[in-house]
């Protein structure tokens, strides 16, 4: 089974993309792939029109390449990053071929702070 790893902060040593990176050396019973958000452009439908961007392609073909998907993200000002939004966004659209539908997606946090853990998980929820 290959699970993707979406990290939801851009930060190269991310306290999420520490937590996300000892899934893999943790667990061996899964082969797990990085599926990095931090070349998509911007959503634009009218992208979506003229021509999806090859770095979403990629991104959506990395979604639809694994079996499962685990997103580790902080939460920023009581919301998820503004870039993960972003990719969900992409990873979302179209709807009758969007690559998130029916994808099995685990959401995990790393935080200081008990009670803002759900928040993040609502939200992401929401999107998903």
């Amino acid at each position: 089974m290959i699970i993707g790893l979406i990290c939801g902060s851009l930060r190269e040593n991310s306290y999420n993309r520490i937590i996300a990176q000892s899934l893999t050396d943790m667990v061996d019973s899964y082969q797990f792939r990085w599926i990095e958000i931090n070349d998509l452009l911007l959503f634009n439908e009218d992208l979506e029109i003229s021509g999806v961007p090859e770095t979403v392609t990629s991104f959506n073909s990395a979604i639809q390449d694994v079996d499962g998907i685990i997103i580790v993200s902080p939460e920023y000002n009581s919301g998820m990053p503004g870039v993960l939004k972003n990719a969900l966004d992409w990873a979302s659209r179209l709807r009758e071929s969007a690559v998130l539908t029916k994808k099995p997606v685990g959401l995990g946090r790393q935080s200081a702070e008990r009670e803002r853990i759900s928040e993040i998980k609502l939200l992401l929820l929401e999107v998903l």
